[in-house]
């Protein structure tokens, strides 16, 4: 009862905020021979998910219209259909990296951030941060295996910070990219079947029209797994409309937060289009105008400076001081041209040596591979309060030399 209680939570609220005239996509996953070497879809999952895609029915579709109506009514002019770009915090931030799937981690680093009760269990996790704001990266999903419940307990702690006067936002990273465009290779077998199983909530809370869609009756378990995770994660699918609410930037007072990296192009296109862009995208919506291909291709196109893949600021050690340099005048250039904005915060390349800054303080690394998908390394969590920056860790609070 308490996970079909949880679930009808999160499904409700994320089908609730997606609005706008969803559509399924219907595009192939590119398995690569690398993928079927990984812990991801064998190539027989390949070829299941690859057909999943190209028969599924509108059924997820239909429901989560239904479902959305009463957010309809709500949103008047639509603006509270997006991620706000910019958010004025009246107390301390605190900022969490990558997580991948590995709950235990991230409860760790939210204790540590000083937000979650050391004695909370895994259905009524208490938010102890009074007025903070959390922002946590992206990469939430792959390499680990409860990617879902992390999305839950952030969406728990989300609603009670309100409370309380702070906030709970979050990131969309490459990998949140990667699964909604049909990519699985990173996918654990273990999330694999908690997909499943989420799955099977959603039809026991919201009747047969899901069973089709996410291979509820498949009797070989490839396919039922991986229709499961085709039917959530598709453009318009439940996940999708979920993810299309967190942010692909977001500005808090003066801090901007990216996962992977911004540059002047970004900011002269138009920060607020470019996270519009991609919850539409993530919606199901069909893009018909230039325009919003090009804010795609901006925000998460291009390996080498789409807004997710970038990682020109998150090399731990230059190999030269031009290189160095030349990093750091991107950086100044780049926040220049955002209004207020003092530093930037990015996740995606972990930092071996744990979270850093660069660019006398300009620029702030806190991937820490906390993971154990990743490298499992003790978790670290970025505080900012005022013009004052720490590492918080789990034994001390410190600050980086140099500062």
């Amino acid at each position: 009862m308490r996970a079909a209680t949880r679930t009808a939570l999160f499904i409700g609220r994320a089908s609730a905020r997606g609005g706008g005239d969803a559509r399924v996509a219907r595009r192939g996953l590119e398995c690569d021979a690398r993928a079927r070497m990984r812990s991801g879809p064998s190539a027989r999952m390949c070829d299941a998910a690859r057909h999943a895609r190209a028969s599924r029915s509108g059924a997820v579709v239909s429901v989560t219209r239904r479902m959305a109506t009463r957010t309809e009514a709500r949103k008047g002019d639509g603006e509270e259909a997006y991620p706000r770009l910019r958010v004025n915090a009246p107390g301390r931030v605190v900022a969490i990296g990558d997580l991948h799937g590995d709950i235990g981690q991230a409860r760790r680093a939210l204790r540590i951030a000083g937000v979650l009760d050391d004695g909370d269990d895994a259905v009524n996790p208490k938010w102890i941060g009074g007025n903070a704001t959390l922002v946590q990266l992206g990469d939430i999903l792959d390499r680990g295996d409860d990617e879902i419940g992390i999305l839950i307990l952030l969406q728990k702690l989300e609603k009670e910070a309100r409370k309380q006067g702070g906030g709970v936002y979050v990131m969309n990273g490459n990998h949140e990219v990667l699964n909604i465009s049909g990519d699985f290779r990173y996918v654990t077998r273990g999330a694999f079947g908690e997909t499943t199983r989420f799955s099977q909530h959603l039809v026991k809370l919201f009747g047969d029209k899901f069973r089709d869609a996410f291979g509820i009756d498949e009797e070989d378990a490839w396919t039922r797994q991986s229709k499961a995770r085709v039917g959530l994660f598709s453009p318009g699918g439940p996940l999708a409309q979920q993810l299309s609410m967190h942010h692909t930037v977001l500005i808090v007072n003066d801090t901007v937060f990216v996962h992977g990296g911004l540059v002047p192009r970004h900011v002269e296109f138009g920060l607020d289009k470019l996270n519009r862009a991609v919850s539409d995208w993530m919606r199901g919506k069909e893009i018909k105008d230039d325009e919003t291909r090009m804010a795609l291709g901006m925000a998460i196109g291009g390996v080498r400076d789409s807004i997710v893949w970038h990682r020109a600021y998150g090399t731990e050690k230059f190999a030269t001081d031009e290189d160095r340099g030349n990093s750091c005048e991107l950086l100044e250039k780049t926040l220049s041209m955002i209004e207020g904005a003092n530093r930037m915060v990015v996740g995606h390349t972990p930092q071996i040596g744990g979270a850093n800054c660069e660019c006398e303080g300009k620029i702030w690394r806190i991937d820490v591979g906390m993971s154990f998908g990743v490298l499992g390394a003790d978790p670290q969590v970025l505080e900012i309060v005022g013009d004052k920056v720490r590492v918080l860790t789990s034994s001390s609070a410190r600050m980086p030399a140099g500062l």
